[in-house]
């Protein structure tokens, strides 16, 4: 399987999201987010890590909204509270490990 994950489906009106992989072990979601865009927060029983493939925004870790820009990765404990905002036209991949 090969994926090109700056390649995904954009749309400037609202935030997209794309399932790049999917097992039992892990799921790879990519969401390509116009600027101020969000995934509002929510919990997963999993380990989540955010990758910031593309643009800058922030990144809700728990509590607190953190800055990023493309290369920062930001890793959310299971049950940790996380989101993301976008400041530029942003593309982050979502590694969900184990898949729920």
């Amino acid at each position: 399987m090969k994926v090109n994950l700056l390649k995904v489906p954009f749309d400037e009106s609202r935030t997209r999201h794309t399932l790049a992989y999917d097992s039992k072990e892990a799921r790879l979601v990519v969401f390509s987010m116009p600027p101020g865009s969000e995934v509002p927060p929510h919990t997963s029983p999993s380990r989540v890590l955010l990758y910031c493939a593309k643009g800058s925004g922030e990144f809700l870790k728990g509590k607190d909204w953190i800055a990023v820009e493309e290369g920062d990765v930001v890793a959310c404990e299971p049950l940790e509270p996380h989101g993301m905002k976008a400041s530029t036209p942003m593309i982050v991949v979502a590694t969900i490990a184990p898949a729920p």
